[in-house]
């Protein structure tokens, strides 16, 4: 097994999958299928030696991914492009490589992570969509969207989050700073962003639930407020379901690579998924975010995308190695 020191090359993956089949990122005992156990068994027998993988983070499962990021050593002499073409072939079909790229021997996945995106689904349409119904939930009526930007107004900002997630008791450090909330709305479809430098545990999931509870006239943002500043768990609502959440993008410093940026490899989600036709989508933004599932809107200047297929990223704080989904 190749490491730090070893002389081999360290290795940025981009990796998008469906949750849905897979019990969390980490790997576990007892043969349960994730996503770390996935990946490391494709590598290894890509790479003719036994890899480890280190995850930006370690999605619950059920919870999907547009931009995971991960590292991982090796000392396999294949070039980038055909490593991650090999890569993508060797995956299941709910799991993809998006790219491939070099890093500094000094990079890790996980800590030297920037900012992370998470996004929330919901569908509004007048009856449930058995094809949505996989990565969205279903809002029992339609959704005011202002009322929910100026709920997502409510959460940004550098504050302490502890009434909104479920973190362990280990848990020494509940500040975080979510630098943007947004949401936009395709159709029935209505995704909420949220981006920040870290994430406590069922943070985004807990506030995407302020969140609808704000387009269904049951939450102020001055009542959010209220229960921030509280600091109360029982003030808030309790997390949704894993389903309608996804790991958008997560960002590094440039510093952290030598060489360019590569081309995304794998080809874009449906065009729905990638914006509506001019002056069908309503986009409520605050802050510096975007919202779940929908496309996020741009990227802090001076960061490196880790690879998405629209060649951006986003991560983790700094540091901070957290479940945060």
């Amino acid at each position: 097994m190749t490491g730090p020191g070893s002389g081999g090359r360290n290795i940025l993956l981009v990796l998008s999958y469906d949750g849905s089949g897979f019990s969390g990122w980490q790997r576990l005992g007892g043969g349960a299928r994730t996503v770390q156990k996935t990946l490391e068994d494709a590598l290894s027998g890509l790479c003719g030696e036994r890899v480890n993988v280190v995850g930006s983070g370690r999605t619950d499962a059920g919870v999907h991914a547009d931009g995971q990021a991960a590292n991982f050593w090796t000392s396999s002499t294949l070039s980038l492009p055909e490593l991650a073409r090999r890569l993508d072939d060797a995956l299941p079909p709910d799991l993809a490589c998006v790219s491939a790229r070099e890093a500094a021997p000094t990079f890790h996945a996980r800590y030297r992570a920037v900012s992370k995106t998470y996004a929330y689904r919901f569908h509004d349409g007048p009856r449930r969509d058995p094809f949505e119904a996989r990565w969205s939930l279903h809002a029992p009526r339609r959704l005011d969207e202002r009322a929910m930007s100026a709920a997502c107004g409510a959460l940004v900002g550098e504050r302490d989050f502890r009434a909104l997630c479920n973190a362990k008791e280990d848990a020494r450090d509940f500040v975080r700073n979510l630098s943007g909330a947004s949401v936009r709305r395709v159709g029935d479809l209505v995704d909420v962003s949220f981006t920040a430098d870290g994430f406590l545990y069922n943070q985004a999931r807990v506030m995407a639930a302020c969140v609808l509870d704000a387009g269904l006239g049951r939450l102020s943002p001055a009542r959010i407020s209220a229960v921030l500043e509280s600091r109360d768990r029982a003030g808030a609502p309790g997390a949704l379901g894993a389903y309608g959440l996804r790991l958008v993008r997560v960002e590094y410093r440039e510093e952290d690579f030598p060489g360019p940026s590569p081309d995304p490899f794998a080809p874009g989600r449906p065009a729905r998924d990638d914006g509506p036709p001019p002056g069908q989508a309503l986009d409520l933004s605050t802050g510096a975010s975007g919202r779940p599932s929908g496309r996020p809107s741009g990227r802090p200047s001076g960061r490196s995308p880790a690879g998405r297929r629209d060649g951006r990223a986003s991560g983790e704080p700094r540091g901070r190695p957290r479940r945060d989904a």
